[in-house]
């Protein structure tokens, strides 16, 4: 096999260049304060040795022990040479000057040795002050989460940062076992030490850290380092996993109460209509009864009327979980409001009877884009509100006006003058199941007609709220944002009488 000749490492080769550095900077220091000493004190053997031994003071205390001791020996040379009589030759012609100079190299070993310790120290208590402030920083964001997604990131790029190392990978097992990735810091290597935490007897969480090239293992200190970040890891692992767990039982503990408050809501909603249904069809297939043809026609009216109570329940149902699940669909054109109102005012205006509806609506009313279905659904639903609480006789007002402004809005009023909102109820008129009256008085509406209508106007970047009328009554109020840019719509809208409005 060939020879092969060892190459100093990398990091080997950065310390010797540094050394080097070191130590030149030292020389010339000491050449210069040589020549500058021979210059002006060239026979005070006092000021020059304290002039030595100050300037092996700094260099240890700012460049370290080796530099320091290796200018503490060249100063006693230098000493000798250029102060001590006679000068020029190295020797020592008294008991004196031997003297002198044995304590001038002790004074300067020892004043090297123990700046250059003092220095070490400072650099390793700065470096345990920096660790200690990282940790106390991961610790705190590590506390004020609970979801592992963020929580992953700032351990890895922590670790990462402590250690000096190439890279920092976590992967936590899911549900099945299987270890996923859960964050990572720099750039993954070649050699790896891994260290990983069990939970529950099997390694749920493994921290793999990644030294850089050419970098030295991890030391005890770095690995007791490690084991400490292992440590606040585990920790949140446990926390977000508890965390989840409660968050997953309170939605159980949510959804059985959905589930019973929905069954105590619509229980009499279904059942009334079911029995009319149930009685109106028994009654036409009795045999032993003849029915002429007004109560066989007055009979199919009420099985009409309802089946289409049903079918109004089991569509708010549906879309109460469309809107919860954030499955609305959102496809939206560029409509006529004016002719969306005109058009539920012309189909409910038999179903709220004996109530009228009066309309407000300006003439440059400007398109808007919106789902033309989801809007008509929240006008019906507030119409269908205000028949059911409005006095017969009285009427039902909609009122819409352009409000300019940036940004421009749409606002649309739906005004009667029934009993208006309870104080009890206000502020959770648009919550599911809530109603003015309890059905076992009034089997009218589900009580989720209104959390209808708010979200599907939120849906629309708009907002709805209800509020007393003046003179008696309840407002229902919602806006819908207006674009600048719209084309100019070429829709024509059917003329719809418009009666007075009540004040």
């Amino acid at each position: 096999m060939p020879n092969r000749t060892a190459r100093p490492s990398p990091s080997l080769l950065r310390q010797a260049l540094l050394l080097a550095g070191q130590l030149l900077l030292s020389l010339v220091a000491l050449a210069a304060l040589t020549a500058l000493l021979s210059t002006i004190f060239p026979t005070l053997l006092s000021t020059a040795s304290l002039l030595y031994v100050l300037l092996v003071l700094a260099i240890a205390a700012t460049l370290g022990l080796w530099p320091a001791i290796l200018i503490s020996i060249l100063a006693a040379f230098f000493f000798n040479y250029y102060f001590i009589v006679p000068q020029q030759p190295l020797r020592v012609s008294t008991l004196e000057d031997s003297v002198r100079l044995i304590t001038f190299i002790t004074v300067a070993l020892l004043t090297s040795s123990i700046a250059g310790r003092a220095r070490s120290q400072a650099l390793v208590s700065s470096s345990r002050a920096a660790e200690l402030d990282a940790l106390y920083q991961l610790s705190q964001t590590i506390s004020a989460e609970l979801s592992l997604d963020r929580i992953a990131p700032a351990v890895a790029q922590a670790t990462t940062d402590l250690l000096r190392l190439a890279s920092c990978r976590i992967l936590v097992a899911d549900s099945s076992g299987t270890l996923i990735e859960q964050a990572l810091a720099g750039e993954p290597r070649q050699q790896i030490d891994e260290v990983v935490l069990r939970l529950s007897g099997r390694p749920d969480v493994v921290l793999q850290v990644t030294r850089r090239r050419a970098a030295p293992p991890l030391s005890v200190a770095d690995r007791s380092l490690l084991a400490t970040i292992s440590a606040q890891l585990m920790g949140a692992v446990e926390r977000s996993r508890l965390a989840e767990a409660a968050a997953q039982m309170r939605a159980l503990d949510e959804s059985d109460r959905l589930k019973s408050t929905l069954l105590s809501s619509v229980s009499h909603d279904l059942r009334t209509p079911l029995a009319v249904i149930k009685g109106a069809a028994t009654n036409l297939l009795d045999e032993a009864v003849t029915w002429d043809a007004g109560t066989q026609r007055e009979l199919l009216l009420g099985i009409n009327q309802e089946a289409d109570r049903l079918s109004r329940l089991v569509s708010h149902l549906l879309e109460m979980s469309r809107i919860e699940a954030g499955a609305l669909q959102q496809s939206r054109r560029w409509e006529d409001l004016s002719e969306l109102i005109h058009a539920v005012a012309r189909s409910m205006g038999q179903r709220v009877a004996p109530c009228t509806i009066a309309l407000d609506i300006p003439d440059d009313l400007p398109s808007i884009r919106m789902s033309y279905v989801q809007i008509e659904q929240v006008m019906t639903n507030l119409v269908d509100n205000a028949g059911h609480h409005a006095p017969p006789g009285t009427q039902i007002a909609i009122i819409v006006r352009h409000i300019a402004g940036s940004p421009a809005q749409i606002m649309v009023e739906v005004l009667d003058r029934g009993p208006g909102i309870s104080p009890a109820i206000r502020d959770h008129i648009f919550e599911k199941f809530v109603r003015a009256e309890a059905p076992e008085r009034r089997a009218h509406g589900s009580g989720l007609g209104l959390a209808i209508c708010k979200g599907l106007i939120e849906a629309h970047g708009g907002q709805i709220w209800a509020e007393d009328r003046a003179g008696g009554g309840a407002r229902f109020v919602f806006t819908l944002p207006v674009e600048e840019l719209h084309p100019s719509s070429g829709v024509s809208v059917e003329g719809v009488s418009t009666s007075g409005m009540a004040a």
